[in-house]
């Protein structure tokens, strides 16, 4: 997806990098979708699904970018990501 678009549905930026578009409560669990810039064609950003159980620092995640279809591990974007979200939720503690 070009970050641009990424950009435009987003509720949350963490600068120009990472563009939270959804974060929904399912039981203990929060799902968010994100979408992160890439660092080699900057004007394309992946896809990041990040499943956290709340309370705990247990979180399950998936990207778009070729490295984690590779390798099938954690990537930068997933990193990325969850710090975006943990920003995006201290935020939202402030304002309720």
């Amino acid at each position: 997806m070009l970050c641009r678009e990424a950009a435009k549905r987003a509720v949350f930026a963490l600068g120009q990098e990472v563009f939270i578009e959804r974060v929904e409560r399912r039981g203990p669990w929060l799902y968010a979708v994100s979408y992160v810039r890439s660092e080699t064609r900057r004007d394309v950003c992946y896809q990041v699904v990040l499943k956290i159980k709340l309370g705990t620092r247990y979180f399950v995640g998936r990207c778009e970018c070729p490295d984690f279809k590779f390798r099938g591990g954690p990537c930068k974007h997933l990193v990325r990501a969850k710090v975006a979200l943990r920003q995006y939720l201290k935020l939202a503690k402030r304002s309720s």
